[in-house]
């Protein structure tokens, strides 16, 4: 597991970056109980912007199946990395059962071959 946070037109603030960790620890627990998950990659781009508060923050996550982005734009900082991170683990679920309705339709459908007898 790697998780990386960086601030891009801002200063380092340990608050904010402590307040994302607690946040990320939602993504930690979904990957890590996850089989074929590990190891994962988390990225967090913050940016802040100084002429208008107008924030973004982008969040990668890399794993062995899956490659996903989401981003999120708004004027108070905390409020999107939470909508972000909130987003991610919408997607990561979802992501996850599509794999796994796949596997099951295809143990379905080897089944019901092996089971007809001429």
């Amino acid at each position: 597991m790697n998780i990386k946070i960086s601030f891009q037109n801002m200063d380092h603030s340990n608050p904010l970056e402590t307040h994302a960790r607690e946040k990320l620890a939602k993504l930690n627990d979904i990957l890590e109980n996850a089989e074929n998950l590990n190891p994962f990659n988390i990225e967090l781009h913050l940016r802040a912007n100084k002429l208008h508060p107008h924030h973004a923050a982008h969040l990668h996550v890399k794993t062995p199946r899956f490659d996903l982005n989401t981003q999120e734009e708004g004027t108070d900082l905390y409020v999107v990395v939470d909508d972000t991170i909130d987003k991610m683990v919408a997607l990561l679920k979802k992501e996850k059962d599509k794999k796994n309705d796949k596997e099951r339709k295809h143990e379905n459908e080897k089944n019901k071959f092996g089971s007809d007898k001429y």
